[in-house]
């Protein structure tokens, strides 16, 4: 991973580090990085508007789950 994301994750999980939804973080995160990078995250399917996961996430959840000790999760409505 990009040095830059590794410093914004890092970042993020100053202020939100109590939280295991992985939309919130996505969504601090996504806040944070620059468009280019922001292409790196999926988006939801278009017809059942569910989220999705791609190995990009999963690397980003796994740094979350050393960094902070918790595991992140989507959550269903």
């Amino acid at each position: 991973m990009e040095k830059l994301i590794l410093e914004k994750i890092n970042f993020v999980s100053t202020y939100v580090s109590d939280i295991d939804d992985w939309i919130i973080i996505k969504k601090e995160l996504l806040k944070q990085l620059p468009p280019k990078l922001r292409m790196l995250f999926s988006r939801r399917d278009e017809k059942t508007k569910k989220h999705s996961l791609n190995m990009f996430e999963k690397e980003i959840i796994d740094y979350w789950k050393r960094l902070t000790g918790i595991t992140l999760i989507i959550k269903d409505k």
